[in-house]
């Protein structure tokens, strides 16, 4: 299974080479280094395995930075144009279009079999006081978007707010920590960026 680096060899140290293509992450913290991972990963998979699948994004926190991409791609030798059109992004602004995105912006692609990352940015961050059945139907979402899009086994990467009330948990509490395979906070300690991995298969 292909293995995507983080761009911070830190991070690929703590998960074994980076982020494996057939486990689904859980990554929760400071939203803006963690966007800037995730904008890192996509372009970096484009260097390392080619332009034959495609990168989704889902947009939750309005953090995707098209100049910020198009400069990786630069630095990594690529054509910026061509990897900003193999993302295919949505951008959510209320919880409703976060599950409407979800579910009919995977649903509707023809060639499902050729996505190999699937990223969804600010799961939990649009409802900070969420109900049982709301999260619940997230769930559901999510799981129906995991066979949807079986055939290819893609690396999926959730990313939330660390909760305000907790240092360990996400916005989203332990139903959204037991759904990830893999769970890394990551924390500013503004001298340093501190990678906590709380469970890894």
């Amino acid at each position: 299974m292909p293995v995507y680096s983080s761009g911070d060899k830190t991070l690929d140290l703590l998960l074994e080479g980076g982020f494996h293509q057939d486990l689904l992450y859980l990554v929760y913290g400071n939203l803006k280094i963690i966007t800037d991972i995730l904008l890192k990963l996509s372009v970096g998979s484009f260097k390392k395995y080619g332009f034959e699948k495609k990168v989704v994004f889902i947009d939750g926190n309005n953090r995707f930075n098209p100049y910020r991409v198009s400069k990786l791609a630069a630095s990594y030798g690529l054509s910026p144009s061509k990897v900003l059109n193999h993302i295919l992004i949505s951008r959510a602004f209320t919880f409703e279009q976060m599950i409407e995105t979800m579910e009919s912006r995977l649903n509707n692609l023809e060639d499902s079999e050729k996505i190999k990352i699937v990223m969804v940015s600010g799961m939990t961050t649009l409802w900070p006081d969420f109900e049982k059945n709301t999260f619940e139907e997230l769930l559901k979402t999510i799981a129906g978007i995991k066979r949807t899009i079986a055939k290819s086994k893609p690396l999926i990467i959730l990313t939330a707010p660390l909760h305000k009330n907790s240092k360990t948990k996400p916005t989203g509490g332990t139903a959204l920590a037991h759904f990830g395979s893999a769970l890394i906070i990551i924390e500013d300690k503004e001298r340093y960026i501190e990678y906590s991995l709380i469970q890894h298969p």
